[in-house]
């Protein structure tokens, strides 16, 4: 079996629900993907995913972005149903167009060949999709004969042009055009919801995927019945990309990805751990590789060496809340959803944290001796040991923040300081009778904001109040504090993003 190549950078990877369909976009000319984070977008180099751009410009998070097949332009959607539409070439990232196109989640986007038509699907209220140009918004088409929402689009990518759209009501759409209009609706092949849809390269073929684990083939120029593919996987099927013009690949719940002919025949099969976060949301076809992204929101690069992945981008979903650094084994960062992954930054190269990771929000994480300890909203301290996480102590309650010193760790909770040794074991604490904001520690003290008033409280290594005030007292609540490593010096970051 070939070596898994890990890789990754701070850059966010896609955002994931579970049992919604994630539709990854691939770029050949600059081998670039596009996907959705947050309220980003960011093009990400498949054979460097170091190499990403991030755009920024939607005011909702975004659920989808599409490259034109140009590959100049990129269309994104986000919850509120708007479609951006912005140059890929610019280092600007210029705005080309902004739609308001459904009241709802836009859920798929797809071009016509031409690059300047786009549908745009979703949820929406008044109406489940739209057909526009891209760059003056002009009406060319209407999207109708669904009964809910709509989950997928695909448009032939040659001559003369069609359009199907799929959705929760188990139908499939076949439209003509442009302007693009319904012209049949094709039920009774699947009996679930249909979450993705595809024409195939050369537009001879069509594939429709659902939740009931069946895969349907139609012909491309009129939308005829050809053959229906039961059981393709063990559950639901989240998505599918044509492999080639012969054969497609799809994406399960069951944490696999299949390569299927249009006979039938099962030509591959690429495997992960069977566990929840391995359900398989998105899939898309490179020049290289299988790309598969997963529930946990890692890339996993498959291709016809390996049944196992050749290559993973692990990165965060969420907003990191706590990093810490050792200059024996990297960078470590935590973030809102309680994933802990460990970067080699000379390599740019990073471990996903497993073992037993936090549940929720890691609040900190702290270099203890280059040991890694951590913190989080599950009410727990761990530690990381290797590529594994381990529980050492149970809090009680949620902890507000943690500093360290050497081999000793201040935790804060509510109306209550301790301190504890690298491994887990309680050695101090004591009752405070305020709500904390932040800690640091020193080789003499330790230091504590008062989250009502604003004081920063000092303690000696007893934990004994010392009168000495800080001067001067910050004008907003006290978020961040660190002790200079000689102890003489404290740093002080607040809510207004003022420093001290």
């Amino acid at each position: 079996m070939s070596k898994i190549e890990r890789t990754s950078t701070i850059a966010a990877n896609p955002t994931t629900h579970r049992a919604v369909s994630v539709h990854l976009s691939y770029d050949p000319k600059s081998d670039r993907i596009a996907y959705a984070s947050g309220k980003s977008v960011f093009l990400r180099s498949v054979s460097k995913p170091e190499e990403t751009i991030q755009y920024t410009e939607h005011n909702f998070n975004t659920t989808v972005a599409k490259f034109s097949p140009s590959g100049f332009y990129i269309a994104s959607g986000d919850e509120s149903g708007n479609v951006r539409v912005w140059d890929t070439q610019s280092e600007d990232l210029i705005l080309k167009g902004d739609y308001q196109i459904i009241n709802g989640r836009i859920n798929d986007i797809c071009w016509d060949a031409d690059s300047n038509r786009i549908i745009a699907v979703g949820d929406g209220k008044e109406r489940y999709g739209h057909c526009f140009t891209y760059d003056s918004g002009n009406t060319v088409g209407e999207i109708s004969g669904h009964s809910a929402p709509i989950n997928a689009v695909s448009i032939k990518p040659n001559r003369p042009y069609r359009a199907v759209t799929v959705s929760d009501d188990a139908g499939l759409v076949f439209m003509q055009g442009p302007p693009f209009r319904f012209n049949q609706s094709i039920r009774g092949h699947h009996n679930n919801f249909v979450r993705d849809v595809r024409y195939s390269k050369n537009g001879e073929y069509i594939v429709s995927v659902g939740a009931d684990r069946t895969a349907v083939l139609y012909e491309g120029k009129t939308g005829e019945f050809l053959k229906k593919f039961e059981n393709v996987h063990d559950a639901g099927i989240f998505s599918v990309d044509w492999y080639d013009d012969k054969s497609f690949v799809t994406t399960s719940a069951d944490s696999t990805v299949k390569l299927t002919s249009i006979e039938g025949e099962l030509l591959k099969t690429w495997s992960l751990e069977k566990k929840v976060d391995n359900h398989i949301l998105g899939v898309v076809r490179t020049k290289d590789y299988v790309i598969a992204l997963t529930l946990a929101g890692f890339l996993y690069y498959f291709d016809e060496s390996s049944e196992k992945p050749v290559k993973i981008v692990y990165g965060h979903q969420k907003s990191i809340t706590a990093l810490a650094y050792s200059a024996k084994k990297g960078l470590l960062t935590g973030s809102y959803d309680g994933k802990v992954l460990n970067w080699d930054l000379a390599k740019k190269d990073a471990d996903y944290v497993t073992g037993e990771p936090h549940t929720n929000l890691v609040v900190g994480i702290e270099n203890v001796d280059d040991e890694f300890v951590t913190a989080g909203w599950d009410d727990t301290i761990k530690k990381v040991e290797g590529t594994e996480i381990v529980n050492l102590q149970n809090l009680g309650k949620q902890p507000i923040q943690t500093s360290s010193y050497k081999d000793t760790v201040a935790v804060i909770t509510d109306g209550e300081l301790s301190l504890y040794s690298a491994s887990g074991k309680l050695e101090k604490s004591a009752k405070l009778n305020f709500t904390p904001s932040a800690v640091a520690i020193s080789a003499k003290y330790v230091i504590i904001a008062n989250a009502a008033t604003f004081e920063l409280k000092i303690f000696d290594s007893s934990l004994s109040p010392v009168s000495k005030v800080l001067e001067p007292k910050p004008r907003s609540k006290v978020t961040a504090l660190e002790a200079s490593p000689n102890g003489k010096s404290l740093a002080a970051g607040d809510s207004t993003d003022q420093h001290h």
